[in-house]
């Protein structure tokens, strides 16, 4: 299982095997402040992100951060 979440240390306390951090809690998958263009883009690399995080072997709750810079407040 995989976790995508703006609250990345409640995940890891609650036992997620497999955390990955999103942007924002009302919205952890992207920014609708953000031109579409770039929302999608951010979109899509947490995505992938979570897809990777889905193929690794973990041991305990691990944080993924997808590759990506959160600009918009």
């Amino acid at each position: 299982m995989a976790l995508i979440t703006a609250m990345t240390m409640v995940a890891q306390q609650l036992g997620a095997n497999r955390v990955i951090t999103g942007t924002k809690i009302i919205h952890p998958c992207g920014d609708p402040n953000l031109p579409p263009a770039d929302d999608r883009a951010m979109r899509l690399e947490i995505v992938k992100c979570a897809l990777k995080a889905l193929q690794t072997d973990v041991s305990r709750p691990t944080v993924f951060t997808p590759s990506i810079s959160y600009t918009s407040g």
